[in-house]
C-alpha cells in the first residue's frame, strides 16, 4: 500500500513540531543572526517562547536545514584542514546591543600577529534553488553581509568571505539552471559601499544593530511586543510568516504584551501519547 502521507511522515512531523530553543552565544536577549529579521520574532526568540514547527512545508523546512547543517560542517572541515590559521565556530558578543552569535569562521594571513588589516570572517549560506539563482545574479541577501559584517566589527577585522551553496538542483534545460553543490562567493571590506548612496556596509550595520537594540530595550522596559512584518503589508501576508515558528502566535495584530503571548501560545499544546495510524 502506498501512502501519500504515511506513519514516518506522520512521526516526523509531531518529531519536528516543538523543536528546542537554541540559545544564544552569551545568553543575549537577541541574535546577530537576526539583525534584518522581523521585530516581533526576535523578541519571541528572546523570550524563548515555544517553536511551532507545522503546516505543509514543514518537513521541507527541516530536510533542507539537516543538509545546510551538514554542508556547513564539511565546508568548516575543510577549511581547517586546507587553510592556515582558521577558527571554527568564534563566539561573538556585542554586549552595548544585547546580541551575540557564532561566526563560521575566522582566519589570518598572519596567525602570530593578527590584525584588523589581515582577518577574514567566514559566513556559509545554504540555500534553495530559487534562492540561489537570484543570488548569483543580483549579489547577496543584505541580512547575510549584515550579519558577516556585525562578527567583523566585533572581532576587530575587515574582511567578509560569503559563501552560498546550492541544495537542489533545476533542470539542464532551462537558460539560467543551477545543481546541488553550486557555489558562489563574494569578498569584501567592511569598508565598501553597501548601495548607491556609498554607505559603508560597517555603517548600515551598526544602524540595524543598534536599532533593533532599541527595540530589544523597549520590549525590555515596557513589555508591549513590537508589531510584525505583517502589519507593513496592505494585503495579504508576507511569505517569510508561512515559514515562521510564531506563525499563530502572531495572529492577534496591535499592541499586546507579555501576557497575552502566553495566554496564546499555551492554546497550543504537545499531545500525549502515541501517534495512531491504519496498519494494511
Amino acid at each position: 500500500m502506498q501512502y501519500e502521507t504515511g506513519p514516518a511522515q506522520s512521526v516526523l512531523e509531531e518529531y519536528i513540531r516543538h523543536p528546542a530553543n537554541k540559545p544564544t552565544a552569551d545568553g543575549s536577549f537577541l541574535r546577530i543572526s537576526n539583525v534584518t529579521t522581523c521585530e516581533r520574532k526576535q523578541v519571541f526568540d528572546g523570550m524563548g517562547l515555544a517553536r511551532i514547527e507545522a503546516g505543509p512545508n514543514a518537513v521541507n523546512g527541516f530536510v533542507a536545514k539537516e543538509i545546510g547543517n551538514t554542508m556547513h560542517e564539511h565546508v568548516q572541515t575543510a577549511f581547517k584542514e586546507r587553510v592556515p590559521n582558521f577558527e571554527c565556530e568564534v563566539e561573538v558578543s556585542i554586549p552595548e546591543c544585547l546580541t551575540s552569535g557564532h561566526a563560521d569562521g575566522i582566519y589570518y594571513a598572519s596567525h602570530s600577529n593578527p590584525s584588523r588589516r589581515d582577518g577574514t570572517v567566514l559566513e556559509i549560506k545554504t540555500m534553495r534553488n530559487y534562492g540561489f539563482r537570484k543570488a548569483r545574479n543580483e549579489g547577496p541577501k543584505e541580512e547575510h553581509l549584515f550579519q558577516a559584517c556585525a562578527y567583523a566589527l566585533a572581532k576587530g577585522v575587515t574582511k567578509i568571505h560569503l559563501v552560498y551553496i546550492c541544495t537542489d538542483a533545476t533542470p539542464s534545460r532551462w537558460k539560467d539552471s543551477a545543481r546541488a553543490g553550486d557555489m558562489v562567493e563574494w569578498l569584501y571590506d567592511i569598508y565598501d559601499p553597501f548601495d548607491e548612496s556609498g554607505t559603508p556596509i560597517s555603517t548600515a550595520t551598526t544602524y540595524f544593530l543598534e536599532d533593533h537594540a532599541r527595540m530589544a530595550k523597549n520590549y525590555l522596559t515596557t513589555g508591549v511586543i513590537p508589531e510584525g512584518l505583517r502589519s507593513h503589508w496592505a494585503a495579504g501576508i508576507p511569505w517569510e510568516c508561512d515559514y515562521c515558528p510564531y506563525y499563530d502566535v502572531c495572529e492577534q495584530q496591535g499592541n499586546i504584551d507579555i501576557v497575552d503571548v502566553i495566554n496564546l501560545a499555551n492554546l497550543e499544546k504537545v499531545p500525549e501519547g502515541t501517534i495512531v495510524w491504519d496498519h494494511p
